[in-house]
């Protein structure tokens, strides 16, 4: 039996991880604020491996959508522009409104809470468009996830015999 690509495992479990912080992070009461920052943290990490992983498909797309690109694949290289952007954006503004985390890094002590109110909302109202956009996301690429599942859990089984 071949080994499966390790790439594909790799990026199957960043993938699966990201899904579930970005589920974790909307959920700010049951993970507490520090938790909350320092996930946020890694989640910027976590985007800027998956945006490097995909950087072919990136590329391919970019052309395509400038030439002769299928509908699909039009929306989603929108979909994917909205949410860089958006996930940008509340990364951003979270850094600027941190409390614990970027101050622990920084050593400096937090900006004033009313200097960050208007970060704090923007932050809120882009954190809510993530979630949609990561949704519509993981659906127009489900086919992807749910081929590599497959893969990746049929050679598990198949390694327990």
């Amino acid at each position: 039996m071949s080994r499966m690509p390790s790439r594909l495992r790799f990026v199957f479990w960043l993938d699966a991880t990201l899904l579930i912080s970005v589920c974790a992070l909307e959920t700010v009461p049951f993970t507490g604020m520090i938790v909350h920052e320092w996930l946020g943290l890694a989640l910027a990490g976590m985007i800027v491996a998956h945006l490097l992983l995909s950087w072919t498909w990136i590329a391919t797309s970019t052309r395509r959508f400038v030439t002769a690109a299928s509908g699909r694949t039009r929306v989603n290289y929108l979909l994917n522009w909205c949410l860089f952007s958006c996930v940008t954006a509340v990364i951003y503004s979270g850094i600027l409104i941190s409390r614990q985390a970027i101050p622990a890094l920084t050593m400096k002590e937090p900006d004033d809470i009313e200097a960050t109110f208007r970060w704090d909302r923007i932050h809120d109202r882009f954190s809510n468009f993530v979630v949609i956009l990561a949704a519509l996301h993981l659906a127009i690429n489900w086919d992807w996830s749910a081929a590599a599942a497959r893969k990746i859990l049929e050679r598990r089984t198949k390694g327990k015999r």
